[in-house]
């Protein structure tokens, strides 16, 4: 009898068990969290900011468009205005010219410029969201493991006392 007793404490106590019985406990809390939903509603809202993202990017390059457009009525414009006024035609051409590819460059410019913007904006979200959901994910299911099983605070207790005795300061 004493042989089974013995042989129980030892089954109990040994760290195959114990690490299995932790990774019960740890699919369990996973599962009863719904840590699915929590990534379904963070890709919700990086799908959101990628779709703020493209409607800029689409704003932008409609600007774009329409000073491509101006660029191409320009030598419409240039032969109404030599018709009118043969002197200043030359001064208005060469200033309408300079005008409208500086503007057309600063557009190009601030578009690349909005969408780098934008795609950090995205990085960033989604790595806070990430890490946030982690961490909140690994004090759930420490609490949880300590809840189930207290004897485990004094394991790590006595574990770290133990890391603490071999520092040498």
């Amino acid at each position: 009898m004493e042989q089974i007793i013995a042989f129980t404490k030892y089954i109990l106590h040994s760290n195959i068990i114990n690490f299995l019985l932790m990774v019960w406990i740890l699919y369990a809390i996973i599962k009863k969290i719904s840590l699915g939903k929590l990534f379904d509603k963070s890709v919700d809202k990086v799908k959101e900011e990628i779709q703020k993202s493209d409607d800029e990017k689409n704003k932008a390059t409609k600007i774009l468009d329409d000073a491509k457009k101006l660029l191409n009525r320009l030598p419409e414009d240039i032969k109404t205005l030599e018709a009118n006024n043969s002197e200043k035609v030359e001064v208005f051409k060469n200033q309408i010219k300079e005008d409208t590819h500086k503007t057309i460059y600063n557009l190009e410019k601030n578009i690349d410029r909005v969408i780098a913007i934008e795609e950090k904006k995205i990085s960033n979200i989604t790595t806070e969201k990430t890490s946030y959901a982690s961490v909140e994910l690994a004090k759930q299911q420490i609490k949880e493991a300590l809840k189930v099983n207290p004897e485990l605070h004094n394991e790590f207790f006595m574990n770290s006392l133990d890391e603490l005795e071999r520092v040498k300061l």
